[in-house]
């Protein structure tokens, strides 16, 4: 039998992490077997082997090939707030609107236990927790050193608070796929979490109500 090309390898590879993403969210990692995998792409279990030493292995292709969600402008139009409200609202977009990173995420947040192998995975997904967190104070800082934060508002504390806001956020919005719970309400919630942040705007929410 000839020796598959470089082109053709990459489309096996390619094949079986697209295959292994449908699985997982399916049946969610733990209940998957490579085997599973290997059917569902159409190869052996063999060829699932030649290509990722392990399902752990595995997932953290079907992570990569997703790329990254929460990735925020530093620069660009707008002010810092504004620029961080946007990057938030085309993270929530691009989950409605691709199909293939919406079933990643869901598998990453609810279909998933990150023991044993998977505790790289585990660190895999706090490293982008954490590249976020970066982009997100910085957009705060910026937003500080611009005095369109309150005084008392610290930048580290308030990126911290957005990171558990969205993360959260995103893992109720996976699991409300019939949108009667919270899907229609969450690019609201994104925008007033962001806005309530800009000075004077807690003070004129009091005068109004007073």
């Amino acid at each position: 039998m000839a020796r598959k090309t470089k082109a053709e390898a990459e489309q096996t590879r390619h094949r079986i992490i697209t295959c292994s993403r449908q699985v997982f969210s399916r049946a969610g990692v733990t209940n998957t077997s490579l085997e599973e995998i290997a059917h569902e792409a159409g190869v052996t279990r063999g060829a699932v082997y030649w290509h990722f030493k392990n399902k752990a292995d595995l997932f953290l292709a079907v992570r990569a090939e997703t790329g990254r969600l929460l990735k925020l402008e530093r620069t660009g139009p707008g002010d810092a707030l504004q620029r961080l409200e946007r990057g938030l609202l085309v993270a929530l977009r691009r989950l409605e609107d691709d199909a293939e990173a919406r079933a990643a995420y869901e598998v990453m947040l609810w279909k998933c236990e990150y023991v044993g192998e998977f505790s790289a995975v585990r660190d895999d997904l706090m490293g982008a927790g954490a590249a976020f967190l970066a982009d997100t104070l910085h957009l705060y800082q910026e937003a500080k050193a611009s005095k369109l934060l309150p005084l008392w508002l610290d930048p580290e504390v308030a990126a911290l608070e957005t990171l558990c806001f969205y993360t959260g956020l995103l893992k109720i919005w996976l699991a409300d796929p019939t949108g009667k719970l919270f899907r229609r309400q969450a690019a609201a919630a994104i925008t007033q979490h962001v806005r309530s942040r800009r000075a004077g705007t807690l003070r004129s929410a009091s005068a109004k109500r007073s």
